[in-house]
């Protein structure tokens, strides 16, 4: 693999996993994914290449070079989008680490279950960014 990460969704929790990676690995490949086209216009401010798109778009999964990426963080604001999304990711890179944020506790088995690496829950005070 390449040291490439790629973070889908570029809100609060998106942002502060682009700046952890900033900080603790300046040389990693860092792309970001959003749908909108102002918090692309961020995280490339920010350091990160960036690509306007859904990421459950095999298109633009693969402008964003997910095939490549080492890490995918999905840290979408909706669980069922975040799904869908490592759901689309999976296939284009099956050995790559899948990390998805989600919002609402009861939705965690759901994602257990299928081909993600590890699941986090946001903290409630951050669910309603």
């Amino acid at each position: 693999m390449t040291d490439h990460i790629l973070v889908i969704g570029y809100g609060d929790t998106g942002r502060c996993a682009v700046n952890s990676v900033l900080t603790s690995q300046p040389d990693a490949r860092l792309t970001v994914l959003d749908i909108d086209f102002l918090a692309v216009v961020e995280a490339t401010a920010n350091g990160a290449t960036a690509v306007h798109g859904d990421g459950r778009d095999r298109c633009v999964l693969d402008l964003a070079a997910v095939d490549m990426a080492d890490r995918v963080i999905v840290a979408v604001p909706d669980d069922l989008a975040a799904f869908l999304i490592a759901r689309a990711v999976r296939p284009y890179n099956p050995d790559a680490v899948v990390v998805v944020v989600i919002r609402e506790p009861e939705n965690h088995a759901l994602f257990l279950s299928s081909d993600v690496t590890s699941v986090h829950i946001r903290p409630p005070d951050e669910r309603q960014t």
